[in-house]
């Protein structure tokens, strides 16, 4: 049984081509490759100049490749050298020669490499490129014709469907001598209808309703119920977010994990599942904000949701580290190009560097939406450079996010001051605080060795008595100071504070330490002193010294404050103003101090002091002197002055060590309150755009955000009117966009959203390229079809429910998928409708069914994701974010990561959430069948379905019957009950005669359940 389990999962995942696969390969190459290779690779080897004999301007260049050999091996990137070579893994190949391609190119080279290196360019003299079409051709182009409603052929069978979508497809069917399959049966018929609506599978409960019903209306009756399902809006809401490039995290090299964005996805389901009107769908994720704003105090629940619905436009892949428009020209790329496919089927991004090559898009086109773009201001979900989100839009009105955020200033202020009594109570029971500041240690360290806990080291550091500073106004007298010798700028050491300071309203922080460069080094580097938050996360205030200068960081800039002598101790005193993000200081000895007076904290300095470090990182590189650390404090109150008499230790107080437990517990407790509650904000914010000042964009020469020419007025594409923003207009133009796009009268809207719909219901949209309307892209099969739900679509108000009811009201819908020989001869693809084709159930279908029949399904429906707290937050480009959340939610909810994609998702081949996807591409891999056998969930879902059987039905026929129809929604025939039962049998009888009775029962029936799971008639719906 095993092998035969095994034979089906190969067949199941048979391989599936089709054109739309090739429309996936020809996107990325015109968005992606296309520009890159211009960019980086054609001035060397292009069609004026073939470094080593090799040209990469077109396929036939790169196949026949250079004095190395073909360049590309299709579907093979390790064995390309193209790949070898940007990949720097071979010395003596190493391209481009200006530098290394960033990690993302890499990642583009190879995807396109591993799809079959997609490249339709042929071989050119000069410089010439192929002629978009023009904009008088454009008037002529079947997808920017205006949508008319077409008459209804006639048809003359009277054994057929007079519904108007089947007198479209009879009529096409006899044009091209083709002859219908009959009607489906009706337990295929409600399994094909519950899984298409709702991705679950229907119940015998359910079934049997519809076998009972003889009424013409009874699948009408299904098809309202599911309409009426919550788990519809999950189905559809899904479908909509492969389009929409849905994830839960950035997708930059650190991969930051997005907080807000299941809000957007519950909008979506949200939208669905009350029938939102289409055209409203698309105005609010593009201008939800502006609309929420014109309507603030109706509703608050709406103004929430219609500015959650912007992230639509946020939601897409970011390649900034930090909230700034160094990198937003990717961002909007990505953004622009998905906008054009998902709504209007226009490849938009091909025009950032030149004008489309075969579409009536120019680059004017193009930055003319940029400036919208531009206008607008992006949430930043937080990046490698700037660890914190910023500029979420508040879901509640402008006049109420004062009022809130009073309040939650007031908040924080009341932690703050039972934080500050707590620590003065601390202080009064601790004499060495008492006598001023904290030493860090060094007292209670072993001369002769280095630092130990809580200090990290590296490099040449000693504990010694010859490192003990001279002044004693910060501590009592000891004997022991810290002596770091030179070395790599990475060697010193840091502490962190387990009770660091926290920004309060009125408070300062104050810091000491006593320093000198050791008499005789002759490096001439630098080693600086570091406070702020973490390892460098967030730097509050630098300063650094060579054998000979001090310096401060102001701001961005270093300025130097005074000369030193080596071997001559000197004391430096910091204070720390969080309201004013300002910083003073005095340097020196207690008879020559200089001052120096507010100075700019670190830029984005998040308010907290909680580390300590002292490297070679400083002002001037180079190995930096030797030097001597001692006296290091930081606290909330000032220290004693410079050479103000020697601070005495006070007596221990009795009991005091208790105390001091107890009161840093409490502490450690309320601290962690007051950091939950500091990574609220004060009111709900979405992961979404709001306004910012109205700009204009300038064209970027070849897509150079550096190169800009002439400013292009923010307008709509020309070819679709080309209409211009009101001279009036204060806004972003957004608001405007949304209703050019969504107009009656634009041609292709309604056209490509009504084909999705039809692809998501047949597994191939009239138009089997879905996201390109344009040149490149697929005639529809049915042109008069695809006009008429179009039409019809509109005239309902843009109901979505109502076009599935009109499709699935079809004959054509209602086909069996019976094979016929002669048709598959004439139409093998089944373009024209003559069935109903087979398809496989996609990754969420499969895993919410096993969970149902499993019994293991939660239907509630989760808030955010269990994300490590924002104030942890520092991951890299090296150690990036990653998670992998369990849960027996629907699928549609699971966490979706864009650089390290969710493991089974990614396995059986769910959206790619870095591009728009208009239709998923199944894959063939040994992997998938193995998971299927092997994996503990499939394993657990199995168990709990063999649970349900054995405890709700006495005999073996009876759960074999109701197994099959659970799992298949049709029963057994009298071969396969027998089958399954003998199976049960010779199973248990295998298992070790040691194992107890009932235990092998229950896994023999486990084991059958296995293979129900894991067979065609389960993993595909007919």
């Amino acid at each position: 049984m095993r092998i035969l389990t095994i034979t089906g999962l190969v067949l199941f995942f048979a391989p599936a081509t089709s054109i739309e696969a090739a429309d996936d390969s020809r996107d990325l190459f015109e968005s992606r490759i296309r520009p890159l290779l211009i960019k980086h690779c054609l001035a060397c080897h292009g069609p004026k100049k073939q470094e080593s004999g090799l040209r990469l301007d077109s396929r036939s260049g790169w196949v026949k490749g250079g004095d190395r050999g073909t360049s590309i091996v299709p579907g093979k990137a390790r064995d390309s050298l193209l790949i070898k070579a940007v990949s720097h893994v071979d010395p003596s190949l190493k391209m481009p020669p200006a530098g290394k391609l960033s990690t993302t190119e890499i990642a583009d080279l190879s995807k396109w490499v591993r799809l079959g290196a997609f490249d339709p360019r042929t071989p050119t003299a000069g410089a010439s490129s192929p002629k978009g079409m023009s904009l008088e051709q454009a008037k002529r182009f079947w997808s920017l014709q205006p949508i008319v409603l077409p008459a209804a052929p006639k048809v003359s069978d009277p054994a057929w469907s007079s519904v108007p979508i089947d007198s479209f497809v009879r009529s096409c069917l006899k044009e091209h001598d083709l002859e219908p399959v009959a009607v489906a049966d009706k337990r295929t018929l409600i399994r094909r209808a519950t899984f298409d609506l709702t991705g679950l599978p229907p119940t015998p409960a359910e079934i049997d309703a519809f076998l009972d019903d003889d009424s013409p209306g009874a699948f009408k009756t299904v098809v309202e119920r599911l309409l009426d399902s919550p788990a519809y809006g999950e189905r559809w809401g899904r479908h909509w977010l492969d389009v929409a490039r849905y994830a839960d995290t950035a997708g930059d090299g650190a991969d930051y994990p997005v907080r807000e964005a299941y809000k957007y996805r519950d909008w979506v389901i949200a939208a669905f599942n009350r029938d939102m009107p289409f055209d409203q769908f698309v105005r609010e994720q593009i201008a939800g904000d502006i609309l929420a704003r014109r309507n603030a105090m109706d509703d608050p629940d709406r103004y929430a949701e219609q500015v959650s619905a912007t992230g639509f436009l946020a939601i897409g892949k970011r390649y900034g580290y930090k909230a700034s428009p160094d990198y937003q020209y990717l961002d909007f790329a990505d953004v622009i190009d998905s906008v054009g496919r998902s709504l209007m089927g226009l490849s938009l991004g091909c025009a950032r560097c030149h004008d489309h090559k075969y579409d009536p898009v120019s680059a004017a086109d193009y930055y003319a939406l940029y400036g919208i773009l531009q206008s607008t201001k992006w949430a930043f979900p937080g990046g490698e450079e700037q660890k914190r989100p910023a500029h979420f839009p508040p879901m509640v009105p402008p006049q109420q996010v004062a009022v809130l955020e009073k309040a939650r200033a007031a908040e924080l202020a009341r932690f703050d001051v039972r934080l500050s009594n707590l620590k003065r109570r601390r202080m009064k029971l601790d004499p060495d605080r008492q006598a001023g500041g904290v030493d860090l240690g060094f007292e209670s360290q072993k001369s002769g060795q280095r630092p130990g806990t809580p200090w990290v080291c590296s490099g040449p550091i000693e504990i010694t008595t010859e490192a003990q500073s001279p002044f004693h106004h910060v501590h009592p007298k000891g004997s022991l100071g810290v002596r770091i010798g030179s070395g790599k700028p990475t060697d010193g050491l840091r502490y962190v504070f387990k009770d660091g300071l926290q920004a309060t309203p009125g408070q300062l922080m104050h810091f000491t330490v006593d320093f000198r460069s050791v008499a005789g080094s002759s490096e001439k580097g630098a080693f600086r002193f570091y406070l702020g938050r973490g390892v460098v996360q967030s730097l509050a205030v630098e300063c650094s010294a060579t054998a000979t200068t001090f310096a401060i960081r102001n701001g961005k800039n270093w300025e130097t404050i005074r000369p030193i002598v080596p071997g001559t101790w000197y004391t430096l005193r910091l204070t720390i103003d969080p309201e004013k993000k300002t910083y003073s200081g005095i340097v020196g000895t207690p008879n020559d101090l200089v001052t120096f007076q507010d100075k700019s904290v670190g830029r984005g300095w998040d308010g907290i002091v909680n580390c300590f470090i002292c490297d070679a990182y400083g002002h001037i590189n180079g190995p930096a002197c030797s030097r001597d650390l001692d006296n290091i404090g930081l606290q909330d109150e000032p220290f004693v002055a410079p050479g103000s008499r020697t601070v005495a230790p006070k007596r221990p107080v009795p009991g005091a060590e208790k105390q001091k437990v107890a009161i840093a517990k409490e502490i450690e407790s309320l601290t962690a309150q007051r950091q939950v509650r500091a990574a609220k904000p004060a009111y709900e914010v979405a992961y979404g755009v709001s306004e910012a000042t109205p700009v204009n964009a300038r064209i970027q020469l070849r897509g150079e955000p550096h190169r800009l020419g002439k400013e292009t007025p923010r307008r709509f594409l020309e070819v679709l009117g080309g209409d211009r923003l009101p001279e009036n207009v204060a806004g972003s133009g957004r608001l405007e966009l949304a209703g050019w796009i969504t107009r009656r009268t634009n041609p292709l809207t309604a056209r490509v959203f009504v084909n999705r719909i039809w692809r998501w219901h047949f597994g191939q949209g009239l138009v089997s390229t879905p996201s390109d309307f344009g040149a490149r892209g697929e005639r529809p099969s049915h042109p008069q079809l695809l006009d008429w739900l179009a039409a019809r679509f509109i005239a309902s108000g843009w109901s979505v429910k109502s076009l599935h009811r009109s499709i699935m009201g079809s004959r054509t819908y209602q086909l069996g998928s019976d094979d016929d020989v002669r048709n598959l001869q004439i139409d093998p693809e089944n373009r024209w409708h003559w069935r109903f084709a087979r398809r496989p159930l996609d990754a969420e279908s499969i895993r919410d069914a096993m969970l149902v029949l499993g019994g293991h399904l939660d239907r509630t429906v989760p808030q955010e994701h269990p994300f490590p707290p924002v104030h942890t937050w520092g991951f890299t480009i090296h150690h990036p974010f990653h998670a992998v959340y369990n849960s027996n939610h629907r699928s549609v909810y699971l966490m979706v990561q864009r650089n390290r994609r969710h493991p089974y998702l990614a396995l059986f081949d769910a959206a790619d959430p870095n591009q728009s996807v208009a239709s998923r591409q199944p894959t063939t891999t040994p992997t998938q069948a193995l998971y299927l056998m092997n994996s503990s969930f499939v394993h657990t879902q199995a168990a709990g379905f063999a649970k349900r059987l054995l405890s709700s039905h006495a005999d073996a026929e009876t759960r074999v019957r109701v197994a099959f129809e659970l799992a298949h929604g049709r029963l057994p025939e009298i071969p396969q009950l027998k089958a399954a039962i003998a199976f049960v049998t010779d199973y248990q009888q295998k298992l070790p005669q040691s194992s107890d009775g009932p235990g092998r029962h229950f896994a023999a029936w486990s084991a059958l359940m296995r293979v129900l799971l894991t067979s065609n008639a389960f993993l595909y719906v007919d």
